[in-house]
């Protein structure tokens, strides 16, 4: 049975960094939706989690944004490679305002 998905997903590579309580992981994102985020991390973190993703939304080379936190759980974690993990993070908890600039990043994506 064919898996559908609430949001549609946009390639993203930035960097990153994923708090989970006192641990600081440096990561990089894969993709984004106004769903979720799924990103490399060099550690795994365990499925249920909350986590703060942040991330700088890039807009050109010269244009960033201040760190956007967002608040997540951790809904998978897959190992990969030379002791890097893959994490899916649900976003819960988001306010309206970090809300829009998810949504606005997304609509840069598209274009």
């Amino acid at each position: 049975m064919a898996q559908t998905r609430a949001h549609p997903r946009y390639a993203l590579e930035i960097d990153a960094e994923v708090r989970a309580g006192e641990r600081t992981l440096p990561a990089r994102t894969k993709n984004i939706s106004r769903g979720g985020i799924a990103v490399t991390a060099s550690d795994a973190v365990a499925v249920g989690t909350h986590v703060t993703v942040s991330l700088a939304l890039v807009f050109h080379e010269a244009a960033k944004s201040e760190p956007l936190p967002l608040q997540g759980r951790v809904v998978w974690c897959s190992p990969l490679i030379e002791k890097t993990y893959q994490l899916g993070v649900m976003f819960v908890a988001v306010r309206a305002e970090e809300r829009s600039y998810v949504d606005m990043f997304i609509r840069y994506l598209k274009e």
